[in-house]
């Protein structure tokens, strides 16, 4: 399992939802838990991975500590209310940007027994995650949420951080003198 990242134009298209009692699901979720942690994020989404299913993982590493497994969800209730959300994203490392998001949320999803559920009004990060995630099932990406300039402002800082990290981590160190 890779971590896709952006331009790679998988990213951009819509996901479908996963079929209740898919047996990939358990081995997919399980994965990417793993993934989750091993990439320190906070959230990923199955089309992070390359797979165009709704599926994700969040554990905002809050205590008491709680992983959420989204397969299939949908916003069912949105606030008119929003709030500027802080954000990153493991596939478009390096960069943050302040959007804004519905403060708060109602999501129905089902866990990874299949069971209908259903978060009444979440807010603050998990609502913010959860619905930075579902953006990725809808092929979007956090900087779509910003203006046409500051998307490209945005994507142009992205390059300019890849470019500086690559420089950093790429630049040969000179061997040091061997005597005979």
């Amino acid at each position: 399992m890779e971590l896709l990242q952006y331009p790679n134009p998988a990213l951009f298209r819509r996901s479908v939802d996963m079929e209740v009692g898919d047996p990939t699901a358990a081995d997919l979720i399980k994965e990417m838990t793993e993934k989750l942690y091993e990439w320190s994020g906070i959230g990923l989404a199955a089309p992070q991975v390359g797979i165009l299913k709704r599926v994700a993982v969040i554990d905002l590493r809050e205590e008491p500590r709680r992983l959420y497994v989204l397969i299939n969800p949908r916003i069912i209730w949105r606030s008119v209310e929003t709030e500027e959300s802080g954000e990153g994203c493991l596939s478009v490392p390096l960069l943050r940007e302040t959007i804004f998001r519905h403060k708060t949320i109602t999501v129905e999803y089902l866990d990874e027994n299949f069971s209908p559920q259903t978060i009444q009004k979440a807010e603050g990060l998990l609502s913010f995650c959860i619905q930075h995630e579902i953006d990725h099932m809808n092929g979007h990406l956090f900087i779509d949420h910003l203006s046409k300039s500051g998307r490209s402002q945005a994507i142009k800082k992205f390059k300019e951080l890849q470019n500086e990290f690559m420089a950093q981590n790429t630049a040969e160190v000179a061997p040091e003198n061997e005597t005979l």
